[in-house]
């Protein structure tokens, strides 16, 4: 079988595409408010908690929509972006769209858990169907369109090779999952209330420290061993939790200031 392989294929400098971030955090922490911030943005609403924001959606929340579903809004995204005037993507949530992957994995083999399902094998074909809905956006993307995912925050614990265990916040969903939109998105960023902490008293000759916020909302860019995040284009951290600041950092680092 012949190959389209040649010298002629090999590119060269830098390859700018539209960005895929994935943005998660606890609840209210901010991630909706911050993708209603993005231009001409369409909402795959799979959680139902965008109604306060003024953004078109699909609304993909109610019991009887299914994961196809989701996958014939990005075809009629794809076949009508120009006429809407969309310039991003954003799916809310990601993890609220697992329940979806789930609910349709179960009906599919007539078992009411995905935990019905031997070896892991639920988890398997629930990211076989995240992989087709990924392809989606990554078509999305080819088009020029930004692509947000929100998703809830948890806390795992980290068995480290090089460390002692420690707990980490992640995003809320499966671990096969977890590892494949970590390394799908460009940017992973963690978003939370700006904390510190400060001696309040102390303890039998040892201080006591207590957390205290000072309400500002921010968004961190790499990750620490407290978090996951990353970002593959060299911007500043954390941020204010602003698209428009997102962006602009974005496009300095781009134009190499």
């Amino acid at each position: 079988m012949s190959s389209t392989i040649s010298l002629d294929t090999i590119l060269t400098g830098k390859q700018l595409k539209p960005i895929r971030a994935l943005i998660y955090g606890a609840i209210g922490v901010g991630k909706t408010h911050l993708a209603a911030q993005a231009p001409g943005v369409m909402f795959l609403d799979f959680e139902g908690g965008k109604a306060e924001f003024d953004a078109p959606s699909f609304p993909l929340y109610e019991s009887d929509v299914t994961f196809e579903d989701g996958l014939q809004a990005l075809r009629v995204i794809y076949e009508n972006h120009k006429k809407l005037g969309i310039q991003t993507v954003c799916v809310d949530s990601i993890d609220w769209l697992q329940v979806k992957a789930w609910a349709s994995i179960c009906k599919e083999h007539n078992v009411d858990s995905i935990e019905k399902l031997p070896f892991g094998k639920g988890y398997q074909y629930s990211l076989s169907l995240f992989q087709r809905f990924m392809s989606g956006l990554d078509s999305l993307r080819a088009l020029g369109l930004d692509i947000i995912l929100l998703a809830h925050s948890q806390v795992v614990r980290v068995e480290s090779p090089i460390l002692d265990p420690y707990d980490t916040y992640t995003i809320q969903v499966d671990k096969r999952l977890r590892g494949y939109l970590l390394q799908w998105c460009d940017l992973v960023l963690f978003a939370e209330f700006e904390t510190f902490t400060r001696k309040a008293s102390e303890k039998f000759g040892q201080a006591v420290y207590k957390g205290t916020t000072t309400g500002k909302r921010i968004m961190h860019t790499q990750g620490q061993a407290g978090f996951e995040a990353k970002s593959r284009i060299n911007i500043p951290t954390p941020l204010p939790l602003d698209w428009s600041v997102l962006k602009q950092e974005i496009s300095k680092s781009r134009e190499g200031e």
